[in-house]
């Protein structure tokens, strides 16, 4: 029988947004102040944070669709400034997290990150959050097309492990957990239906569960 996996061989991917990031602390502002310089009526939160976690092309698309006259580009720049300034002013982790990572890391587990959104999102965030010296890698999407499904294969082909954990809030988690052969862990607090979270293995409450969990 083969010796189980020590905690060195343990790789935990975290999803960002829903996961450890609460987006609705930087992204809801941005969101009704973009809404209110174009004059437009916002439409709701929860109809904005439908969009968490999904590729930020998607949510570009609909935005064009439902009144943004601006060109896609301008647009997108647009709200990634307001954005980053909302970050370094507001934003902030879900509780547990920091000191949950903090002890994971000392225990020996390999941290890495897998989100759609793009390097200088992450980078922004982690390092606002006084988190991002915690992460071994981070995988983050800068192709149009590309999947959590692409992203989470690549981090499993860079990074040395014997068994790896996928920890997410969405569907795009589920999914690309499952197609890579991790242990699925759905976080409830997060911004994903209890439908998309019924393939996990786990389900927890709390970011803070998942040391007790794990041990």
């Amino acid at each position: 029988m083969a010796a189980p996996a020590s905690r060195a061989d343990c790789l935990l991917i975290f999803d960002l947004d829903g996961t450890l990031y609460d987006t609705r602390t930087s992204f809801i502002p941005t969101m009704r102040s973009v809404y209110a310089e174009y004059g437009l009526p916002y439409p709701s939160d929860g109809v904005i944070l439908g969009f968490v976690g999904e590729p930020f092309p998607v949510m570009l698309d609909w935005l064009i669709e439902h009144g943004f006259s601006t060109g896609r580009e301008a647009l997108a720049r647009q709200i990634s400034e307001i954005e980053f300034a909302s970050i370094r002013e507001r934003g902030a982790l879900f509780p547990g997290v920091r000191e949950t990572l903090e002890g994971l890391r000392e225990a020996g587990y390999t941290i890495c990150l897998c989100t759609n959104g793009d390097r200088r999102y992450a980078d922004a965030v982690l390092s606002a959050c006084g988190v991002l010296h915690l992460f071994a890698e981070l995988e983050t999407n800068e192709v149009e097309g590309r999947t959590k499904v692409d992203l989470v294969s690549d981090l499993l082909r860079r990074v040395p492990h014997k068994r790896a954990f996928m920890i997410g809030d969405r569907y795009h988690d589920m999914e690309a957990g499952r197609a890579n052969g991790c242990t699925v862990i759905a976080v409830e607090y997060g911004y994903g239906s209890s439908e998309e979270l019924e393939v996990a293995d786990r389900r927890i409450g709390s970011f803070s569960d998942l040391g007790s969990y794990l041990a």
